[in-house]
């Protein structure tokens, strides 16, 4: 049985994408309730009807999943590289002398940090496109806590390095702590995108920056290079690769 009709003039382009699936689905189902009811049964089984009308609410779903939060890779992969060679400089230049191996390695983690930010915040901006209601607004506010969370941390940081912290104790505060905040953003995103590739992310992000402090300096440098960029380096591959056997599979279909 069909549901009520949709009020003439009324179109199923208003409202959030459930709507326009479920409105959709309605017409779909009154027109061939019209048909059956005129004694022009559909040339196709019914059967087959109910699966296409099923494969368009699993595309509309996949659609919805793909914007409100889409493969991870590049953010992982910048990220990744930006851990890997930015760390991996000041673990090889600790202790060294000259302008380089003081300021040069830092110079170029935060170059590095720059550009994979601009990766981030352009991935970030499309989340939500073509989307309507509570879970493009859920997206759009977790996009705007990873910004908002690193600038805290970076405030709070600098905050305590003018009361007199050694050298030592913020060369393992500094990365560590963005580490953490890090980690728990990728658990957040792991529960609200039903990801556990994120949620595991999560946790491994989480044992990095506490053992950081455990590795001393310049120990948490070579850990957070190999361990921390690393693993986004290959959580990131796995993203793509993970994406590329969906298309193909899709594609076979």
């Amino acid at each position: 049985m069909p549901l009520p009709p949709i009020t003439e003039g009324f179109t199923c382009d208003a409202g959030s994408l459930l709507f326009k699936v479920i409105c959709e689905y309605n017409n779909f189902v009154t027109k061939s309730f019209d048909v059956d009811n005129q004694g022009n049964t559909a040339d196709e089984p019914i059967g087959e009807s109910a699966s296409q009308t099923l494969a368009l609410l699993e595309e509309h779903r996949r659609k919805v999943g793909t914007s409100l939060f889409s493969r991870p890779a590049p953010i992982l992969a910048a990220w990744g590289f930006a851990y890997l060679v930015g760390f991996g400089l000041l673990w090889i230049t600790y202790g060294g002398h000259g302008g380089f191996a003081d300021r040069g390695a830092v110079l170029v983690l935060a170059g590095l940090g720059i550009l994979a930010s601009v990766v981030a915040v352009t991935r970030m901006t499309r989340i939500g496109q073509g989307v309507d209601g509570p879970s493009r607004r859920s997206a759009t506010m977790f996009s705007w806590c990873w910004p908002a969370a690193l600038l805290g941390v970076s405030a709070f940081d600098v905050g305590l390095s003018r009361h007199g912290m050694s050298t030592t104790a913020l060369s393992l505060l500094w990365p560590g702590s963005f580490l953490l905040v890090v980690a728990v953003l990728f658990l957040c995103a792991g529960v609200i995108f039903g990801d556990r590739s994120q949620f595991g992310l999560g946790l491994w992000s989480l044992t990095i920056a506490a053992a950081s402090t455990f590795a001393g300096t310049p120990g948490n440098f070579a850990e957070l290079a190999l361990a921390g960029g690393g693993g986004l380096l290959v959580a990131a591959g796995s993203s793509f690769l993970a994406s590329h056997r969906t298309q193909v599979a899709r594609g076979e279909q």
